[in-house]
């Protein structure tokens, strides 16, 4: 009856031997392919040759086609991690940050570490070294793409379980939501018309920041969603505008549409509010090019120069302080929670409206009367 087969990645007895006059150890390993191969290690005396030959079997590369073993660098599993993130078509923008974190925090720093050496107090002393130096989202950013490359490793059979799992990462500051209120909004409205009115500084620049505003302010939709509106993405007939893409900064390349907006739950139909349609009446008659917004030369127009003038045009008044992501909370703090979820466009499984959007009010419904209950017979 034959033998039976050694089990998967497993090595059988090791026999002390000589060769070539020193002393060796030699076993059997069965390596994941299936193939049993004959390894070998010598050392100064027959007990440092068997220690040497047990450390080579534990570290043992499988020689298969698999491109990802516990020998990798972390180099090779970002870069690994990175191409299976592009073919699950991630957002152009997060896709970019993700490089940009492999290139600023892996690469430099544990690129040339194996996957084997990659233990958690080792991952744990980049993210607080990142923290200090680059601040603490810098650190959450790298934890998330230190986890993702570990999972990978994992599905790779090159580590039994991820060392990133347990990352001890940076708390993010919870700061309270401030909603402009419907004056502020009507002041903010004030602002743009008369900063549009001005006359330019610089022949041809563009100055429709009271229609932009507008439109952020009737629809909820993020200022590069705006930006990446066409004519064709805007029924004025019956009165409704699909966000389907966004802008965005593809290194080498320039400012391109992306062809989906932030997120699935982003991608949306929404009604328009007589005021918002009528400004894109009066915008429709004077295109010229696709886009709702475009530069003076018809191209897309860069989102850093339209917060240039946003800043400037509030400059010195009473809502220098809002910024055009504030026209999301107002729209949000107005409609509430649920209702705010569905027109800014997130998932209804994440809690980003309320934490992030929607202002909570300091005074709460009366119901001191309700609790009078407690009250005994007497009134004491």
């Amino acid at each position: 009856m034959p033998r039976p087969p050694l089990v998967l990645e497993t090595w059988g007895k090791i026999r002390r031997t000589t060769v070539g006059g020193k002393p060796t150890a030699v076993a059997y390993f069965r390596d994941s392919d299936g193939v049993t191969r004959k390894m070998q290690r010598q050392g100064s005396t027959p007990a440092a040759a068997e220690r040497a030959l047990v450390a080579a079997l534990r570290d043992r590369v499988t020689p298969t086609v698999e491109a990802i073993t516990r020998e990798s660098t972390l180099d090779e599993l970002a870069s690994e991690w990175l191409n299976e993130i592009e073919k699950q078509g991630k957002a152009v923008a997060t896709l970019a940050r993700y490089r940009s974190t492999v290139r600023a925090h892996i690469n430099a720093h544990v690129g040339g570490v194996r996957i084997r050496e990659a233990t958690a107090p080792r991952l744990q002393r980049l993210v607080d070294r990142v923290a200090e130096k680059s601040g603490p989202s810098q650190a959450r950013m790298l934890g998330v793409v230190l986890v993702g490359m570990m999972s990978l490793a994992v599905r790779y059979g090159a580590v039994p379980s991820s060392t990133a799992a347990e990352l001890r990462l940076p708390e993010r500051q919870r700061v309270a939501v401030r909603a402009p209120k419907v004056n502020e909004v009507h002041a903010l409205r004030r602002a743009l018309r008369v900063y549009d009115a001005a006359p330019a500084h610089r022949d041809g620049s563009v100055r429709d920041l009271a229609d932009f505003g507008d439109v952020l302010l009737g629809t909820g939709c993020r200022p590069g969603e705006a930006l990446a509106l066409r004519w064709d993405d805007v029924d004025l007939e019956d009165g409704w505008i699909t966000i389907e893409g966004t802008v965005t900064r593809v290194a080498g390349v320039g400012l391109i549409r992306q062809e989906a907006p932030k997120s699935e739950a982003s991608r949306r139909k929404l009604a328009l509010p007589r005021f918002v349609l009528d400004a894109l009446v009066r915008r429709r008659v004077n295109a010229y090019c696709e886009w709702v917004f475009p530069s003076a030369v018809g191209t897309l127009r860069w989102p850093e120069n339209v917060r240039q003038q946003w800043n400037s045009a509030l400059r010195g008044t009473a809502v220098e302080w809002m910024t055009p992501k504030d026209c999301r909370k107002a729209v949000a703090t107005v409609l509430g929670v649920e209702d705010a979820r569905e027109q800014l466009g997130h998932s209804p499984e994440s809690n980003v409206t309320s934490r992030h959007y929607v202002e909570k009010p300091l005074e709460r419904p009366d119901q001191a009367a309700r609790l009078e209950v407690f009250a005994n017979e007497n009134g004491e």
